[in-house]
């Protein structure tokens, strides 16, 4: 009986917990309303918010992270609702051919997202009840790549917050998510280092193979067949990890290139914005220190605000038991972001 009570009142107190939460945290509390935003003839479809039903507010746009991602993720609800009880507009859209936005989601690119996301600093901008001067951007993983490209072309951007979104290239990026996913297989440091080596040169190829097709079919294409057949054929369960040969096909190239070619560096040089990265130290997905090194190598050159802020035990989702009454965020992660974008939004 007693072990009944005691389960009880544990089961109990989980579901008050989860209640808190989503009430505090996944609840968008204010004015709202559905907004369908036409994007290159697209329909992007998205929730806006507001804190109250009068007034002209600051805006921030939640930009989502990779893969069919949809508004009602709980990750960006969370920092959407976060942004609202700091005093914030909010606009979350369905990614591109995910939950009921139109469109492709397996032909999109990180162009046509940041075109989405630029229609979408558009809209904001002509609302009345929105401040036009005070837009502000929060980037969640992949979208920070793209956070700087849409500040850029649309010259509206008030300030960005990157939340473990990478500041360096596609090919950088990944090859620590692919060195990562091989090292946690069990396989070789060795053999790891030497096939990311060899991913980087048939990646690299492609790239370049994109912009120059003459070099489609040349002598590099050779090289790196020969390179896949005798790493195959050496290194213990490297048949698992690279292909038999390298792709030949120039519309794969133009496809591979979309995304792989990224580098935000020419769009952070285009901008004047105050920016906040914000990390996890163990992130298998995003190389935090070379991230921060970039930034702080960046910043003498920038000119302007960029702040980074490092959780050092935690990984890409940021989650962390110590924030089981803050949306699962570290304990100060919701205040410590809400009050910089305020301070950026302020006049």
């Amino acid at each position: 009986m007693r072990v009944l009570k005691v389960v009880g009142a544990v089961f109990a107190l989980a579901v008050l917990l989860l209640a808190y939460n989503v009430l505090a945290h996944l609840v968008f509390w204010g004015s709202k309303e559905p907004v369908s935003i036409s994007s290159a003839g697209v329909s992007v479809e998205c929730t806006f918010a507001k804190p109250a039903d009068e007034g002209v507010f600051p805006a921030v746009i939640v930009l989502l992270g990779s893969g069919p991602e949809t508004r009602n993720g709980p990750a960006y609800r969370i920092n959407a609702s976060n942004m609202l009880r700091h005093g914030f507009a909010i606009l979350i859209c369905d990614k591109r051919g995910a939950g009921e936005s139109g469109g492709d989601f397996d032909s999109a690119t990180f162009h046509d997202f940041a075109a989405d996301a630029k229609a979408s600093v558009a809209y904001l901008a002509g609302r009345e009840d929105v401040d036009a001067a005070r837009i502000g951007l929060l980037a969640n993983s992949e979208s920070g790549w793209f956070s700087a490209q849409i500040a850029a072309e649309t010259g509206q951007v008030a300030f960005i917050i990157n939340r473990v979104g990478p500041p360096l290239s596609w090919v950088d990026t990944v090859l620590w998510e692919v060195r990562n996913e091989l090292l946690d297989a069990g396989m070789d440091v060795a053999d790891v280092d030497t096939l990311l080596a060899a991913n980087e040169r048939r990646w690299r190829f492609y790239i370049a193979a994109a912009d120059d097709p003459s070099i489609a079919n040349g002598p590099e294409l050779d090289s790196i067949n020969a390179e896949l057949k005798h790493l195959r054929e050496t290194i213990p369960n490297a048949d698992e990890n690279l292909p038999e040969q390298a792709q030949e096909d120039a519309e794969f190239f133009r496809s591979f290139a979309a995304d792989a070619a990224y580098d935000p560096v020419e769009h952070l040089r285009r901008i004047d914005v105050p920016l906040l990265y914000v990390f996890g130290g163990r992130d298998v997905n995003i190389p935090t220190q070379r991230s921060v090194e970039f930034l702080e190598a960046f910043r003498s050159d920038y000119g302007g605000t960029i702040d980074v802020r490092v959780y050092p035990d935690l990984g890409h989702p940021m989650a962390t038991w110590r924030g089981i009454l803050h949306g699962g965020y570290p304990p100060d992660y919701l205040a410590f972001v809400g009050d910089w974008a305020q301070q950026q939004a302020s006049y």
